[in-house]
């Protein structure tokens, strides 16, 4: 674990610090229109029909307990649903960009075709790391990708807006080689319908749920946008990049504790057992994230007002974001959920957290000046929502509790 988690900080840690030092290159206009059109990208996400998320669920499963046979084919359907679903963007995208307005957002909105068509692929490559071994490749390969960072920082240096969507899409094309070069569990895409059967009955359910609780994170844009303007959003790349740092050592623990979490339901453990080991991961995040937050707190807007001039207007905004990373980790407790595959329970807190991440921003960016609006009512949001996650999922656990038997293929 320490290798994987290693590798992927230090790659996170390096996006950030790119993230932020493309805003010295780009305009914020520019920044509004990418920060803007990106959106499209988690509504593309359709397209998979969540076989990736049923993937990811089932997958460790099968290979923890040795039924190597059924796990090849739920991933030779899983790929073949992937190159479509590419396919598929990359064709809309294109199609979009012939009615663009301008030259440049046409060229966004190709750039973004190919963005989203790699990353389906990628999403696919990503989920078969799966075991220790591979755990220990994905590490490598991570830092490899973070030199490509480093490097491909000359493009947005010495072209602006044009070489930033090229770094983009060279990013993730150098990803995808190296993931077919280093895949650990290579399959061909072969569609059969035990396969994809197999994965919608887990992952159409789990992609929907995570789906809508994704969401939530394109409310800062779109709220701020229909609220004010293009500029505006960009404008606010500061504290979308300190959003960004919050997810960072969640996302990265999330990769790991999931597929533990399922091989560990598997071998029989106790739900109590992997609740509590959920926790455990999710207030450690948060304990690293204390002292991060009060020495952020005072550095950013000198930092700002120092390398980003332009840009100070946002420096209060990003402060908050910051302190929103304090409540942020405890998302991570609904790998709980999804692993015991207690729907009703995982789509309650989803109508809540996409109640209250979308009605406290609106009401508070219609109450004060729009990006400290947004920024208050995400602080308020993940306040709320972390409090009530942890809660609930406690009672869940209570030795009283009945919990389904889950049922898995032999």
């Amino acid at each position: 674990m320490l290798s994987f988690s290693g590798a992927a900080t230090l790659l996170s840690v390096v996006q950030l610090v790119a993230n932020l030092l493309v805003i010295r290159w780009i305009s914020p206009e520019q920044l509004g229109i990418w920060n803007t059109i990106i959106v499209f990208k988690s509504y593309a996400l359709f397209l998979n029909f969540g076989v990736t998320n049923g993937l990811n669920r089932e997958l460790p499963f099968l290979l923890g307990r040795n039924h190597r046979r059924v796990a090849k084919r739920i991933a030779e359907s899983a790929l073949f649903v992937s190159l479509a679903a590419a396919v598929l963007a990359l064709a809309t995208l294109t199609i979009s960009s012939a009615m663009a307005e301008t030259s440049q957002m046409r060229w966004s909105l190709q750039i973004l075709g190919v963005v989203c068509a790699l990353s389906f692929v990628n999403m696919y490559f990503g989920t078969t790391f799966r075991t220790n071994q591979a755990f220990l490749l994905f590490a490598k390969i991570n830092v490899v990708l973070t030199g490509v960072e480093l490097l491909t920082l000359l493009l947005p240096a010495n072209y602006g807006y044009d070489g930033f969507l090229a770094r983009i899409a060279l990013i993730e094309l150098v990803k995808l080689s190296l993931f077919l070069v280093f895949q650990p569990f290579p399959v061909l895409p072969r569609f059969s319908k035990f396969g994809f059967v197999f994965l919608i009955s887990t992952g159409i359910p789990l992609f929907i749920s995570t789906y809508l609780s994704a969401i939530t994170d394109t409310f800062k844009r779109v709220i701020l946008k229909g609220a004010s303007s293009f500029e505006m959003v960009g404008l606010f790349s500061p504290a979308l990049a300190v959003y960004s740092f919050n997810n960072l050592l969640p996302r990265i623990l999330g990769q790991f504790i999931f597929p533990k979490l399922n091989h560990g339901l598997g071998a029989g453990d106790s739900p109590r057992s992997l609740w509590f080991k959920n926790v455990k991961f999710s207030v450690v995040n948060a304990i690293l994230m204390a002292p991060v937050i009060v020495i952020g707190w005072f550095a950013i807007p000198p930092a700002i007002e120092v390398l980003f001039p332009e840009y100070t207007v946002g420096a209060h905004a990003a402060q908050l974001a910051l302190l929103a990373g304090l409540f942020a980790p405890f998302q991570m407790l609904m790998n709980f959920f999804h692993t015991m595959k207690v729907w009703g329970w995982i789509y309650t807190l989803v109508v809540l957290k996409l109640t209250l991440f979308f009605v406290l921003q609106w009401v508070f960016v219609q109450a004060m000046e729009p990006m400290s609006g947004i920024a208050y009512g995400v602080l308020m949001a993940e306040i709320i929502y972390g409090l009530t996650i942890l809660s609930l999922g406690t009672w869940y656990v209570r030795p009283r509790m009945p919990h389904t038997t889950q049922k898995f293929p032999s």
